[in-house]
């Protein structure tokens, strides 16, 4: 039988490389809907600054589902509970922003894996079908990603270990936080923020982790990638209605 909620692929999609998605802030559904139709690799769903919740992730999960698109969703806070009700309810994994240490990337991998591998409550509700997919508890922990974000100073300086941590499946750097963490608030494009994020990819790449980069437009992912980066996300959900409707605008008055 067809897998009734979950979609599997996206651990695999990031190790693969070349993944291009974009964020999802908004919590209607329809928004999430018009992007899977869009040509995009995954959708990052946004739980952290959007205004997408408990309640707002399963709708926006069933719209997506028809396109078989693999989703990540960003939780909060490094917390299991939240950890867990975004996988039960069928992501395909979680990115977990401001990840500090070893010690927090282990926190957020065990939230994302069953035991005896990790610490998550056996309870999919959703992500299984409501039960009826058998097959998702002996399948969930070869699937399910966790994606780690590298933005503080305190994540550069214990990268290696981030690395090193189990069930880590790849980082994503977040550049408007990390320039912030270094003193550059506003201003991603400083040296000394771009230095740092070569830092990272270089680090990934060396120890086989896929790493993901947040960037602005379809021209700079392509570089972004072609540089070595496993996956980007591109602009939002809101940039990409804003950027399209100045534009139209724009071309209706004549420039």
């Amino acid at each position: 039988m067809a897998d009734p909620a979950f979609v599997p692929g996206i651990r695999d999609l990031l190790a693969a490389g070349g993944a291009v998605g974009t964020w999802v802030s908004a919590a209607d559904p329809a928004c999430a809907e018009v992007l899977a139709g869009g040509g995009l690799d995954f959708l990052a769903i946004d739980g952290e600054h959007g205004v997408v919740d408990a309640g707002s992730l399963g709708p926006i999960l069933a719209a997506v589902r028809p396109h078989g698109l693999p989703t990540l969703f960003r939780v909060a806070e490094n917390e299991q509970a939240r950890i867990q009700h975004a996988l039960d309810t069928g992501a395909g994994g979680v990115i977990v922003p401001r990840v500090r240490s070893a010690a927090d990337a282990a926190r957020a991998a065990a939230a994302t894996r069953y035991p005896p591998a990790g610490t998550r409550g056996i309870a999919p509700r959703r992500a299984s079908g409501y039960g009826r997919d058998a097959r998702y508890l002996g399948r969930a922990n070869g699937l399910i990603a966790c994606v780690v974000q590298v933005e503080t100073r305190e994540a550069l300086d214990d990268l290696d270990a981030i690395l090193a941590t189990p069930h880590v499946d790849a980082l994503l750097v977040g550049p408007n936080d990390l320039a912030a963490a270094i003193g550059h608030t506003g201003d991603i494009d400083h040296p000394e923020n771009l230095a740092a994020i070569a830092r990272v990819r270089d680090a990934a790449i060396a120890a086989g982790i896929p790493v993901g980069l947040h960037v602005r437009t379809g021209s700079e992912a392509r570089e972004r990638l072609a540089e070595g980066f496993a996956f980007v996300t591109v602009s939002a959900d809101y940039g990409l209605l804003a950027g399209a409707v100045d534009a139209m605008v724009r071309e209706a008055r004549g420039g």
